[in-house]
């Protein structure tokens, strides 16, 4: 069953118009329906979780800030409203301001309900694991799984490898700190933020409960973001003593994520955070 049929079946109306807007494993289009209504459609002929779970992540922020209305989800689709863009002068404060206040929600345990993805990589959630302890979440679900698909892969030596492995007992000392689990976007880059009429609205999740810090990782390696957003998010949601400390070490995260998506571009930036997390 294609996108048509997809939305026939849940919105009750006929497709007049599609365009694609990107194409691969999921595909995304801009729809014109019977009934006047724009839809951003992801779909995928592999029958899996991921279009629901962003579904679900959509729902869940959407308690705290602005995300597309989730019109229709199943293993093979998404359906929102589309979102025109706008210009807002005050955006960056306000990203900043709502997403300090989504990190207040928090929860009992690191992790998540399921696991999900982070771009076209698994990440994994401890699910029913109880985890209290954030470093040992981090390196055990977030970094470990990283490296270990770099090495099987050949996008770092063996050398690179053990160094990566020292960073363990490093953030066992530099995540040694209390820390309530924070409700994350996960997949905070500057991409996955529009500009809306009223406000920012949110989507591309990754959600998980972790370091309010660790949200802010890509906003530090991409660009996209201004003073602004820094000093807003700050007096709603103070950074604690050695965030600096522990910057690269979430940063190094996603660094890992994109070696392995996208290849050796990333390798320096490994390097790069490791070198800076060894040394701290």
């Amino acid at each position: 069953m294609g996108i048509e049929q997809h939305i026939e079946s849940h919105l009750s109306c006929k497709v007049i118009d599609k365009k694609t807007i990107s194409a691969g494993e999921i595909s995304s289009f801009k729809i014109l329906t019977s009934t006047g209504l724009s839809i951003f459609a992801k779909y995928q002929d592999i029958e899996n979780n991921n279009l629901i779970n962003q579904a679900s992540e959509l729902l869940l922020l959407s308690e705290s800030m602005e995300t597309p209305k989730v019109l229709g989800f199943s293993m093979n689709c998404l359906l929102l409203e589309w979102i025109e863009t706008s210009h807002n002068g005050d955006h960056q404060a306000k990203i900043g301001k709502v997403l300090a206040n989504l990190h207040k929600r928090t929860n009992q345990y690191f992790g998540f309900d399921y696991d999900n993805t982070i771009g076209e990589m698994p990440q994994y959630n401890a699910i029913n694991k109880s985890v209290t302890s954030w470093s040992y979440f981090f390196w055990e679900y977030r970094l470990l799984f990283q490296i270990n698909y770099a090495l099987k892969n050949k996008l770092i030596s063996h050398k690179e490898y053990r160094k990566l492995l020292l960073i363990q007992s490093k953030i066992e000392n530099l995540l040694n700190i209390s820390i309530k689990p924070s409700l994350l976007h996960g997949d905070l880059w500057s991409g996955n933020i529009i500009c809306g009429i009223n406000g920012p609205i949110f989507i591309d999740t990754s959600c998980y409960y972790g370091h309010s810090e660790a949200d802010l990782a890509l906003t530090y390696m991409f660009g996209g973001f201004c003073n602004d957003f820094y000093r807003s998010y700050e007096v709603y949601n103070p950074l604690q003593s050695g965030s600096e400390q522990r910057k690269p070490i979430y940063m190094l995260y996603h660094y890992l994520n994109h070696l392995n998506i996208f290849g050796s571009s990333y390798h320096s930036g490994v390097l790069s955070c490791t070198n800076k997390i060894l040394d701290s």
